[in-house]
């Protein structure tokens, strides 16, 4: 049986969550700016979320990740994604107007 490093070849919860953060905060200030402009931002949030998450649900080499990493690395990674959204979609919120 070949023991393989799969964590080796995956970002860190560090990267993930730097990322995350960093992307939901272009997507907040980009839709400040124009609204439009969140939709971009949210098709690299996606893209970049398809492809960390389809690695942990591949039947392969996911549980070996999970195995590896712990079962917190999954959950961590879904919640960077959920936060970039959130973040980005709250900037859609309308801006308070001063009475």
């Amino acid at each position: 049986m070949l023991i393989l490093e799969v964590m080796d070849k995956e970002p860190s919860i560090r990267t993930v969550w730097g990322a995350a953060l960093v992307l939901g905060l272009v997507g907040f200030v980009a839709a400040r700016f124009r609204r439009w402009l969140v939709l971009p931002t949210l098709a690299v949030i996606g893209f970049l979320a398809y492809w960390q998450l389809s690695e942990l649900a591949d039947p392969a080499v996911g549980p070996v990740i999970i195995q590896e990493a712990g079962r917190g690395y999954l959950i961590q990674s879904c919640a960077a994604v959920a936060v970039a959204v959130l973040l980005s979609v709250l900037g859609l919120v309308p801006k308070r107007r001063a009475a």
